[in-house]
């Protein structure tokens, strides 16, 4: 089941006395933040870096110490979570100032992070203990799109969690796909990832082909951009691919980091996969070469930096 957005104007804006939680605020996380807010929600947020939330709070977001704080102000209402790293989640929720020190009962968390199937079910395990329902909400889509409101939201959880999350999800993303019990949002981003992760690392073998060939760049994207292997990533990666300029609206780091969630998650559920491996190994020579803060689209120049194969002699193989 999917859900598509209303028109921005046409929603009504949440009563002021319902303060929403948002913790996290880095690259993807102050776009959302600032989403919601100029969406007439009222938001209490924290990151490890007051600095980033200081738009916000200039715009009349209150600022908390902890996520222990955000929960105390949110109260049995919605927080969000952003951080990179399922071990980043572990620490909001139960470090020493983890929100469960002042989550109340009847709290939702709707956590936003890419993290695999197993930790988002692990989360829900938690902090059903403590009265505090969990779904998992990972977003598609990049920086632009999240300040846009175009993401698209992979969702997991009870249809009772999903309903109370939906009405803000809304705020920031075009659509929320509904997937399933707790963990299916996660593994959906997953796949979905490995299919745009493996786009990219196709379309750079694609490209160090043709250039070897001697094909123009810019001439061959044109082309590839009309032909049968056209698809939704070569159109929003080709201009950052013709200038050869990435500025991270998805750092190759987290790229990396998703690609080997995919196979730990094929592993725990007994699914081999031919090709995941080698999208790891493309994005793990990127980032070798010092393309980890760079924008995930420059795991195509991977392909062109790669030695040369020795020319083999006819009638002899090419060691590998």
């Amino acid at each position: 089941m999917s859900v598509a957005a209303p028109p921005l104007a046409a929603s009504p804006a949440a009563p002021s006395s319902d303060l929403v939680g948002f913790i996290g605020l880095g690259q993807m996380g102050q776009p959302i933040a600032a989403r919601l807010l100029g969406a007439g929600v009222p938001l209490a947020v924290t990151s490890r870096t007051q600095a980033r939330s200081e738009p916000l709070v200039a715009a009349g977001a209150h600022w908390c110490a902890s996520p222990a704080e955000v929960a105390s102000k949110v109260g049995a209402g919605v927080l969000f979570v952003m951080v990179p790293e399922a071990k980043d989640t572990r620490k909001v929720l139960a470090g020493r100032r983890g929100l469960l020190k002042r989550a109340q009962p009847g709290l939702l968390v709707v956590d936003l992070s890419t993290v695999a199937p197993e930790e988002s079910r692990a989360t829900a395990a938690l902090l059903t203990e403590h009265q505090v329902a969990y779904a998992d909400c990972p977003v598609g889509g990049s920086v632009d799109a999240a300040a846009a409101g175009r993401l698209l939201v992979f969702a997991g959880g009870s249809t009772t969690d999903l309903d109370r999350a939906e009405p803000l999800l809304l705020r920031f993303a075009e659509r929320v796909e509904r997937m399933g019990p707790v963990g299916m949002g996660a593994a959906t981003k997953l796949a979905n990832n490995l299919l745009g992760m493996g786009n990219l690392a196709l379309l750079g073998e694609a490209l160090a082909f043709g250039e070897a060939l001697g094909l123009d760049r810019r001439q061959l994207l044109g082309a590839l951009a009309r032909g049968g292997g056209r698809s939704a990533m070569l159109e929003a990666k080709r201009d950052q691919i013709e200038r050869q300029e990435y500025a991270p609206r998805f750092r190759l780091s987290l790229a990396l980091k998703d690609a080997k969630l995919i196979e730990k998650a094929a592993r725990a559920a007994n699914r081999p996969l031919l090709l995941a491996p080698p999208v790891r190994k493309s994005y793990e020579r990127a980032a070798k070469e010092g393309r980890g803060a760079e924008d995930f689209a420059a795991v195509v120049e991977s392909a062109r930096s790669r030695p040369a194969t020795p020319t083999a002699s006819p009638g002899t193989d090419v060691p590998t």
